[in-house]
């Protein structure tokens, strides 16, 4: 074993020899930028070696890096130990995600958990009767006893009768008995994404929130999107556990920070629900996701699921049922139908585009109740993946950019030193060159401008100066990237409209949903044609988590919702003949000639 002293953290790991640095970063729970599961594509794990024995730089880190190989930076993934080392992570260390949005106000239906009191009384001599029946008398109806809860049930009364006790049911069981003391009756929801997990905890008798909590899902080590999770699998299937690992480590730390937080525990949690993408619920339920990734990408499972928790590894009480949200295919998932349900569309008397953006962009048209719904391969651009400068919507990710008295001005999250720009401040950039005429219609730069003529640089390509103090840029390899995924959304909504034979004239709403969504600047959206101009649009924050949200306190919803998923009219782009003429149209951004 060998000494890795990571000096910027003040920290000192073992290492064994031919390991490379990420694998080992990883292990010890140091969480540095990895779009592509250590495959060295993306260049983002850039860590500088101080000393000791690596192998040598080799041409995919001269080709992201260029000229700071001699400094000593390198790509973790591509380091390969063979003695002591010491290192710096600082250049790519991921901070805490901050994009958690707030969920809007539900209201409380019948409660698909709930909690029953009962005093069990002594029976007189003749009656012929027995604790479980004396006890779900308080019950509308009797139901089925858990062999636990018949076991608790023995030892809270025995011979102590008159003493008041909880039944905690649910529709078809008695889940647990517990005495009738002040403790909490809670419930979590979760939205797994595939980039960040977020989860509210809910008082289930009151129906209010006690706090919510998000992080980035720790499934990033092994690829940034779904696609990468796939090609893990597929190349090493015991990754799939792995996968399953570490989104319940991800869920598990959540719960825990939001219980300590509302002074509870984990086993006054009876009731949890969860929504995610496709590919992410089966990866929660350890199931392989791989046929969803060839054609023709049939999941495993698309009906919604009840579970016990102690059969899927959740730190609550071990009898409390969680939900699992019903999908309608291979890409359009639990999540997705879970915010248009949330939000009662289907019930709107009119057109709205639903949009969730995001690697898999989801597209849902809605129109006098009718639903048409699709995937879109957008690529993991927009979640700074594939760009020069590109990070996550964390600490110094330039989230915003604006020209202001002529001059240009970005905003970096925390207002601190810019480290680098997320996919809501590269919407913004793209949309002012394109206003600015510094772009042309292909998305090509346009070399003369006398405006912005001191921010244009060339070396191998021409790229646009955003900060001189940080040195972030946007290439023109950047654009591209930026440009094949607006193009994706907006192929996809075009196909939905002519499915339903709307026009886009028609789209009386759009509406974007999930937490990139909510910071997208609306006008830069609609300026690089990823929604459409000139029609009212607005965000919903997180959608999927304010379904989950719902869904713990509403049965009606719940069937409300898979009745939705049943009905939805999925369309498989992949399979449709006109839908590159669509994506190649939509590689074109609207420019005024005029001036330029």
């Amino acid at each position: 074993m060998f000494r890795v002293v990571i000096k910027d953290l003040n920290r000192v790991v073992a290492g064994r020899s031919g390991e490379n640095l990420l694998e080992i970063l990883q292990r010890e729970g140091i969480m540095v930028d990895s779009y592509c599961g250590g495959m060295g594509s993306c260049g983002k794990c850039v860590v500088r070696v101080l000393s000791g024995q690596v192998s040598s730089p080799n041409s995919l880190e001269e080709k992201h890096l260029g000229d700071r190989v001699r400094d000593g930076f390198r790509l973790a993934c591509q380091t390969i130990i063979f003695g002591d080392l010491e290192c710096e992570v600082r250049y790519s260390l991921s901070a805490p995600s901050l994009a958690l949005t707030e969920t809007l106000e539900t209201r409380v239906g019948k409660l698909p958990v709930q909690c029953f009191r009962v005093a069990v009384e002594k029976p007189l001599l003749q009656e012929v009767s027995s604790l479980q029946e004396m006890a779900e008398k308080v019950l509308p109806s009797p139901l089925p006893w858990s062999s636990v809860a018949l076991v608790e049930l023995s030892h809270l009364v025995g011979t102590d009768f008159g003493k008041e006790l909880t039944l905690i049911v649910d529709e078809k069981s008695v889940l647990w008995v517990r005495p009738s003391d002040p403790l909490p009756f809670l419930g979590v929801a979760f939205d797994i994404g595939t980039t960040t997990v977020a989860c509210e905890l809910v008082d289930l008798l009151r129906g209010v929130s006690l706090g919510r909590a998000g992080t980035l899902n720790r499934q990033v080590q092994l690829g940034a999107d779904v696609i990468s999770r796939l090609r893990a699998i597929q190349d090493r299937p015991e990754n799939l556990a792995k996968l399953q690992s570490l989104l319940l480590e991800t869920m598990n730390d959540l719960l825990q920070e939001v219980c300590e937080r509302a002074g509870a525990k984990g086993e006054h949690v009876f009731a949890v629900t969860v929504a995610g993408n496709t590919i992410m619920e089966h990866l929660f339920l350890g199931v392989s996701p791989l046929s969803i990734g060839v054609a023709p990408y049939v999941p495993v499972f698309r009906r919604a699921m009840e579970l016990k928790a102690k059969d899927v590894g959740l730190n609550v009480h071990p009898e409390a049922q969680v939900y699992l949200f019903p999908q309608v295919a291979g890409y359009v998932g639990g999540d997705v139908i879970g915010g248009v349900s949330a939000l009662d569309l289907e019930n709107e008397n009119r057109t709205i585009l639903y949009v969730d953006i995001g690697t898999n962009g989801e597209v849902v048209l809605i129109s006098r109740g009718t639903i048409w719904c699709c995937g879109t391969a957008a690529g993991p651009a927009f979640e700074g993946a594939q760009i020069t400068c590109g990070t996550r919507a964390t600490l110094g990710a330039i989230s915003a950019a604006e020209v202001r008295d002529g001059e240009l001005r970005v905003y970096t999250i925390g207002d601190v030193v810019p480290r680098g720009i997320c996919g809501t401040g590269l919407i913004d950039v793209l949309a002012l060159l394109l206003e600015e005429g510094l772009l042309g219609p292909t998305g090509r730069f346009r070399e003369k401008n006398s405006r912005w003529g001191s921010r244009l640089v060339k070396d191998r390509s021409w790229a646009f100066v955003l900060s001189h103090d940080s040195h972030i840029i946007v290439t023109q390899d950047d654009v591209s990237q930026l440009q094949l995924a607006k193009a994706a959304i907006q192929a996809g909504q075009k196909i939905l409209l002519r499915e339903a034979g709307l026009e886009e004239k028609d789209i009386e709403e759009v509406i974007l949903a999930g937490a990139f969504g909510s910071f997208i600047n609306p006008k830069s959206a609609q300026r690089i044609g990823l929604i459409p101009s000139h029609v009212p649009s607005r965000a919903v924050g997180n959608a999927s988590l304010f379904g989950a949200k719902r869904a713990l306190l509403s049965l009606d919803f719940r069937k409300k919702t898979e009745r939705l998923a049943s009905r939805s009219h999925y369309v498989e782009l992949s399979a449709r003949p006109d839908f590159q003429d669509y994506f190649f149209e939509s590689l074109i951004f609207e420019v005024d000639e005029q001036g330029v």
